[in-house]
């Protein structure tokens, strides 16, 4: 019996059990997610910070025992020109996109609801783009032309995958808005670790599509 309890403690403690290893991933996600959101304060390196986190979501994915901020700091440090272009074209054209939204919302016109229609298709055009822009730039060296024109080739190929994560994405905002404590319970899980966990959960889609077009 003595023996019998001694494995099991063993077994428990054993960092290469699976309830460790899920123990693991799970800090590792909670690590990167709060360092992505401290990253992303100026505001302006969003893109540089969103690079990093994919770029390191795909470390601790592959691997064990990862040095999660020194991975992190790396990826930002290596990609903080790209990332700061593609960041600074993402905020362009959604901050102009929602600033009309906001200036004309109270319309009613024809000439204006097609200019909210517009707003609001090139919102969302932008997400689905920078949904695939994002981990493409974590994983492979291009120019932000390259990223760009391969993210709307990609995009149009596998649309029903990027629309799938945007309505994901859709349902989740909606479930928050429906009561302040939903709204509070989201907004904690997201400090601690939403960003880290929904960029995780991406990850195979994304690879699943990269593998089909390398050579």
């Amino acid at each position: 019996m003595e023996k019998r309890g001694s494995q099991l403690i063993r077994s428990i403690f054993d960092t290469d059990n699976f309830f460790m290893k899920i123990c693991e991933k799970i800090l590792d996600l909670v690590t990167v997610n709060l360092i992505f959101l401290l990253s992303c304060l100026p505001i302006v390196t969003i893109g540089v910070a969103k690079i990093s986190l994919y770029q390191t979501l795909f470390v601790i994915k592959d691997s064990r025992r990862v040095k999660v901020t020194a991975t992190y700091v790396q990826a930002f440090r290596k990609n903080w020109k790209i990332g700061f272009k593609l960041g600074l074209l993402e905020l362009l054209i959604v901050g102009i996109s929602l600033f009309d939204l906001m200036l004309f919302w109270r319309q009613e016109t024809l000439p204006f609801q097609m200019l909210k229609a517009t707003c609001i298709g090139v919102i969302i055009f932008a997400s689905l783009l920078f949904l695939c822009v994002y981990p493409l730039a974590a994983k492979f060296e291009m120019t932000v032309k390259d990223l760009l024109q391969t993210g709307l080739i990609m995009v149009s190929l596998h649309f029903l995958w990027f629309f799938l994560m945007i309505a994901l994405l859709a349902v989740i905002v909606f479930l928050l808005s429906s009561s302040g404590f939903v709204l509070l319970l989201g907004f904690t899980l997201f400090v601690l670790v939403g960003f880290a966990a929904l960029g995780f959960l991406q990850l195979p889609i994304m690879e699943t599509i990269f593998n089909k077009y390398k050579r």
